[in-house]
């Protein structure tokens, strides 16, 4: 298998792991149904507005926590601990009238990694870009990201920053974005992403191309 072959198996193959609808675990507290003392199963846009509202109350008031399940490496033990140390507390009132619901890893790095990029942009000085390289090889879906990231910082931040998870908004400006997309893919084969997919991934190589305000520079300044 070549190096380009083996890179887009591993992209196909992450793609095809996380992607389809919202968990069906999902349940709203009895409270909300206004029919019942029982809980009551989420629908996608319940649990998608779940989603979107999770990443910012956890970077705001569980922020060493996030910032420390971020810095674990993705599938490590670290990772488990930390995210395990996120949702651990008896009571989380980031769920918000959720009492239960399947979170998908990779799904909460990406809404917590949002969360924090947007807090981080308050401190990054206007009109500057993150000082990344590129990866020298793709061979996932984040470092198709931090390519992107590297490349057209813009247009990444643009998604994250005017569109919303999971609906009409992002998947117009991913198909805007799809043909700019080719620079950072494995060259001469069609590989198929879920935007969602593309969105967390984009999230987090802007929380971390972005954490160091120290970092920033000109368009076209070298380092």
């Amino acid at each position: 298998m070549t190096l380009r072959s083996a890179a887009l198996s591993a992209i196909a193959l992450l793609a095809a792991s996380l992607c389809g609808s919202a968990p069906a675990l999902a349940q709203l507290s009895p409270s909300t149904s206004g029919f019942s003392s029982a809980p009551t199963s989420a629908n996608d846009e319940e649990y998608f507005y779940m989603l979107r509202q999770l990443g910012p109350c956890l970077a705001s008031n569980k922020r060493d926590r996030s910032i420390a399940f971020l810095d674990a490496a993705i599938d490590s033990l670290q990772e488990a601990a930390a995210f395990d140390a996120l949702f651990g507390d008896t009571t989380n009132r980031c769920m918000q009238n959720f009492v239960s619901a399947t979170l998908v890893r990779a799904w909460v790095r990406g809404v917590v990694a949002e969360g924090l990029f947007k807090d981080a942009m308050r401190d990054w000085p206007e009109g500057t870009v993150p000082a990344i390289e590129e990866p020298e090889s793709i061979a996932s879906i984040h470092d198709f990201a931090r390519c992107y990231v590297a490349q057209d910082f813009a247009a990444a931040r643009g998604l994250i920053e005017e569109t919303r998870l999971g609906d009409k908004s992002e998947l117009a400006r991913m198909r805007e974005l799809a043909p700019t997309f080719g620079p950072c893919m494995p060259q001469g084969s069609q590989i198929a992403l879920k935007p969602m997919n593309i969105r967390m991934a984009l999230a987090e190589a802007l929380y971390h191309a972005t954490r160091n305000p120290g970092a920033a520079r000109l368009p076209g300044q070298s380092d």
